[in-house]
């Protein structure tokens, strides 16, 4: 009995034919990254090998039937005589002959002729090396201070199909089919890394400036962009190009000096700054990618008309404040480089509201050791400060008068009298405070309270001195 499987009809050479479909499998495998039925037939089949290896495909054939002790005989599609004519060497069976395998296959097809006896099969595939896949990043043309944008050569269009250069036959009629690719993916990945091209599976992808999205931000350091395709088959490839960063960052650090126990403070442009006038601070350029820069201080200098500085680096003091609720500055810095690409930055600078308190205790003797100074409570964007100090029959035992950071406080003891400690009883008080809002505070227009208790002697004379001023009271023991 002769079992043929005749993949073309001038091959049917038995009389008997017999066809083992395997569930309508083809016999013929291979190790391929990819396979597909050709288009004539469902038990012949396209095995697709990612290699650079123009010989890298391979087949194996196996016994139908299961019986082995076959001669295996490859031959190779000849394009010119339309037919399997090419006979091939260097197969390998296995040890009961139920198999064979070729190596080293280019492009091409095969057809392999097993024979036991009377018995013939015959199989057929197509081998493709897909050493033709490539892909080669781009610049777009319009790449600018505002805009970049990338895309893949060839523009494959994907998910559209194209045709690759192979091209297998239809063994029935001789008709050529091309086979058909496209592309799956597109990862793209950029270092140091860049959100907004990361993970994107597209073709082509662009960042338009947009300041109100983080996410669309153009880098401001040199950036490697690479993509990596793969195609149906699985077959992939990739390509990286170097962007030199064009656009600049404008960003700043500062420091500020706190007027009242001098200690200094540091923030980002991305803190809050706030602060007691005259408001003393150090801005520190920390632009990227900038070679001309412009402060923009928000404020009148006391000096000049000038609020605007040219410079990398600057110091500047605001010294102005508003009644009640303080005043509020807008600090801008500005950046340029050489491409003209530009960018800006905005900060807020809060001045403090002037204001002043007295305590509320005073016992400058006592064994406790504290209260024992008359000094402020809290005080903040006061401009001159002017204190008097008398007793109950208006004779002065202490006054100051200038920076208001300066003033150590009434410690109890007479002024000019060789260290005599007050009496115990009532003290009267005056001030006189101009505050950077440009108010002037006393006894007569206070914000906060001035009259300053503590136990002391009863049935002292409490009256102050004569006159329309009306005085705070210390009350001391």
């Amino acid at each position: 009995m002769k079992i043929v499987r005749a993949m073309r009809l001038k091959y049917l050479l038995l009389t008997l034919v017999l066809i083992y479909s395997m569930n309508g499998l083809g016999q013929i495998s291979a190790s391929a990254d990819f396979f597909e039925a050709t288009e004539y037939s469902d038990s012949d089949f396209v095995f697709v090998f990612c290699t650079n290896d123009i010989n890298g495909g391979s087949l194996t054939v196996n016994d139908s039937a299961g019986f082995g002790g076959y001669d295996f005989e490859w031959y190779k599609y000849n394009e010119t005589t339309n037919d399997f004519t090419d006979l091939l060497t260097g197969s390998t069976p296995n040890i009961d002959s139920t198999s064979s395998t070729i190596l080293s296959l280019n492009n091409g097809g095969y057809k392999v002729v097993l024979t036991n006896v009377d018995t013939v099969q015959e199989y057929v595939a197509w081998v493709y090396n897909n050493m033709e896949l490539e892909v080669e990043i781009q610049f777009h043309p319009e790449n600018g201070c505002d805009y970049l944008a990338l895309w893949t050569n060839p523009y494959y269009g994907s998910p559209q199909h194209f045709d690759t250069p192979f091209v297998y036959y239809n063994v029935f009629t001789d008709d050529s089919i091309v086979l058909q690719n496209k592309i799956d993916t597109y990862e793209w990945i950029s270092s140091p890394e860049l959100d907004s091209f990361n993970g994107r599976n597209s073709s082509f992808i662009s960042i338009a400036e947009n300041p109100s999205d983080n996410d669309s931000e153009l880098p401001t350091e040199n950036t490697t962009f690479s993509v990596i395709v793969t195609d149906k088959f699985g077959c992939q490839a990739e390509d990286d190009i170097e962007y030199i960063a064009i656009e600049t960052d404008a960003d700043f650090s500062w420091t500020s000096i706190d007027n009242k126990t001098d200690e200094t403070e540091s923030g980002s442009s991305d803190n809050e700054l706030s602060g007691s006038a005259p408001l003393k601070v150090s801005f520190f350029n920390e632009s990227l990618n900038g070679a001309n820069y412009i402060w923009v201080f928000g404020d009148t200098t006391r000096k000049s008309n000038i609020d605007t500085l040219f410079t990398s680096d600057s110091e500047h003091t605001y010294y102005y404040s508003a009644p009640d609720s303080g005043k509020t500055y807008t600090l801008r810095l500005f950046s340029e480089n050489e491409y003209g690409c530009k960018d800006s930055i905005f900060f807020k600078i809060k001045v403090e509201p002037s204001k002043i308190e007295f305590p509320n205790v005073f016992t400058p003797f006592s064994s406790t050791g504290q209260n024992d100074i008359f000094i402020l409570t809290d005080y903040q964007s006061i401009r001159s400060f002017k204190i008097t100090i008398f007793n109950r029959v208006g004779q002065v035992v202490h006054e100051y008068e200038g920076d208001v950071n300066d003033w150590e406080g009434w410690d109890g003891y007479v002024r000019n009298s060789n260290n005599r400690q007050a009496s115990a009883g009532n003290y009267f008080f005056v001030f006189e405070v101009l505050g950077w809002d440009n108010v002037r505070y006393d006894n007569n227009r206070q914000k906060k309270t001035t009259t300053t208790e503590s136990s002391g002697t009863e049935g002292e004379d409490t009256a102050p001195p004569p006159g329309d001023t009306q005085f705070g009271v210390i009350r001391l023991f």
